[in-house]
C-alpha cells in the first residue's frame, strides 16, 4: 500500500507542474536589454510627426528604410478624423550615430497594410492597400551607397491582392501568408524565389491549417530537422453567425516536407489568460530562436471584434439590459486610456530546437500594434505602430540585447 503522504506529495507536485505548463520561463539572468531612441520618423508628406501604422520597414545597405503606412493626420479617428495613406520613402544611417532621416523617394502609390522582410538583395514590399485599391504589387528597394537614394525595382506580383498579411525570407525565398485575399480572410500560402534575374512567379504552397489569420507574423528559422516557417497570431473575423477566432496556437512549415504542423500553444499569462501576437511582430534571432513581441491583448480585442454578434443575440433574446451595456460598451471601446488596452510588453523568446519559451522582460516601448520590427545583428528596431486603436507614435526604439 502507498505512503498516503508521498502520494499527497506527488499529487501537489503534479498540480505544481501542470500549472506551470504553457508559460514561459523566466529572463535569464545572463541576458541584458538596453534600450535607446533613434530619431523620430519625420511628418509624412505635409503632416507632422504623428507617426504611422502598418509600413514597409527593412534594412538596405546598412540603412534602415520606412516606407509608406498609415495615419489620422487631422484630427483623431474618435473625432471624426479620416485616415490617410502615404507613399514617403524615409532612410535612416545605421552607421553614424548622428544621422537623421532622409527623404528617399517614393513609392509608386500610397500603401500600408502589406509585408515586408529584410534580404540580401534589399527590403521586399508586399501587396498592402489604400482607401480605394488593394494591391498585387511587389517591389524591392535597395538603397544607394552614392547619392542616399533608394532604387526601386517591380518583382513579380501576388495572384491576389493581399492586405493584413505577413512575410518572411529564409533560403532565397520569399514566403507570405495569412490577411484578407480579395478583401476576404483566406488561408493561402506563397513563395517566390529572389535570384539575380528577378523574374520569379509567385508558388502556391498548401494553405495554413485551421482558420484564417489577418494580421498574423511570420518567422523562418533553424529547427531540429531543418529550417521552418512559423505562424502565429491573426485572427479570423466574425462572419455571419461565426464568431470571430482568435487562434491560440502556432503553426510551423517545413520547407523540404512541404508540410504544415501545430508546432506549439501560445504560453499563457500568469493569470492563465491566453495570449495572441496579432498586430505583433516576429524576428529570426541568432541561429535558434525567434522573438515574438507587441500585438493586441487576446481578451480585449476578442471581445470587442464579436461584441457586434453579441448585440444582435441579446436584441434577439429581448435582453435590451445586456444589449445596452454592450453597445455603450462598443461606443466608448476607442475613448479608453492607453493602459486600459493592454497591448503586449512581452519579449518573448521560442527555441526552435527545445521548443521552449523565455520572457526576455516586460517593456512599454513593445507596446504597440502594427509596428515595425527589424533585427540587425543584436540592435532590434521598432519603428512606430499604434499605442491604441487609432493614435500612432512616431519614435523609433532601439534594444540592443547582449
Amino acid at each position: 500500500m502507498y505512503n498516503k503522504s508521498i502520494v499527497n506529495g506527488w499529487l501537489i507536485l503534479l498540480v505544481i507542474l501542470l500549472t506551470g505548463c504553457n508559460r514561459p520561463t523566466s529572463k535569464p539572468n545572463n541576458i541584458m536589454i538596453n534600450w535607446s531612441k533613434l530619431p523620430d520618423l519625420p511628418g509624412m508628406a505635409d503632416t507632422a510627426s504623428l507617426g504611422v501604422s502598418a509600413p514597409f520597414a527593412g534594412i538596405s545597405n546598412g540603412k534602415l528604410v520606412v516606407a509608406g503606412g498609415c495615419n489620422f493626420p487631422d484630427k483623431p479617428v474618435t473625432e471624426g478624423g479620416v485616415k490617410k495613406y502615404y507613399s514617403d520613402i524615409f532612410t535612416l544611417d545605421l552607421s553614424d550615430k548622428n544621422a537623421q532621416w532622409e527623404k528617399a523617394g517614393n513609392l509608386p502609390l500610397p500603401v500600408a497594410y502589406g509585408a515586408s522582410v529584410t534580404t540580401p538583395e534589399g527590403v521586399v514590399c508586399i501587396g498592402g492597400n489604400n482607401s480605394t485599391d488593394f494591391f498585387t504589387d511587389v517591389h524591392l528597394l535597395s538603397t544607394s551607397n552614392n547619392d542616399g537614394s533608394v532604387h526601386i525595382c517591380r518583382l513579380a506580383s501576388l495572384p491576389v491582392p493581399m492586405d493584413n498579411l505577413s512575410a518572411t525570407y529564409a533560403d532565397h525565398t520569399v514566403y507570405v501568408a495569412g490577411g484578407n485575399e480579395n478583401k476576404r480572410p483566406g488561408n493561402s500560402f506563397f513563395a517566390m524565389k529572389l535570384v539575380k534575374n528577378l523574374d520569379e512567379d509567385w508558388e502556391k504552397l498548401p494553405d495554413i491549417l485551421g482558420p484564417a489569420r489577418v494580421q498574423p507574423v511570420l518567422a523562418a528559422q533553424k529547427s531540429a530537422d531543418g529550417i521552418r516557417i512559423y505562424l502565429a497570431g491573426g485572427f479570423q473575423p466574425l462572419s455571419g453567425n461565426t464568431d470571430a477566432i482568435i487562434p491560440s496556437d502556432m503553426l510551423s512549415f517545413h520547407s523540404g516536407t512541404k508540410e504544415w504542423i501545430t508546432e506549439t500553444e501560445l504560453p499563457l499569462f500568469d493569470n492563465g489568460a491566453r495570449r495572441t501576437f496579432t498586430g505583433g511582430c516576429a524576428v529570426a534571432y541568432k541561429d535558434s530562436s525567434i522573438l515574438f513581441m507587441g500585438g493586441v491583448n487576446y481578451d480585449r480585442f476578442l471581445a470587442a471584434v464579436n461584441r457586434p454578434k453579441l448585440i444582435e443575440k441579446a436584441e434577439a433574446d429581448g435582453d435590451t439590459a445586456l444589449a445596452g451595456t454592450l453597445q455603450e460598451e462598443g461606443k466608448s471601446y476607442m475613448f479608453h486610456p492607453v493602459e486600459w488596452y493592454k497591448f503586449n510588453t512581452a519579449l518573448l523568446q521560442y527555441n526552435t530546437f527545445t521548443k521552449e519559451w523565455t520572457n526576455l522582460g516586460e517593456y512599454e516601448q513593445l507596446a504597440r500594434a502594427g509596428a515595425g520590427a527589424i533585427l540587425k545583428g543584436d540592435s532590434l528596431i521598432i519603428v512606430n505602430g499604434e499605442l491604441k486603436p487609432g493614435i500612432r507614435t512616431p519614435h523609433v526604439n532601439l534594444a540592443i540585447i547582449e
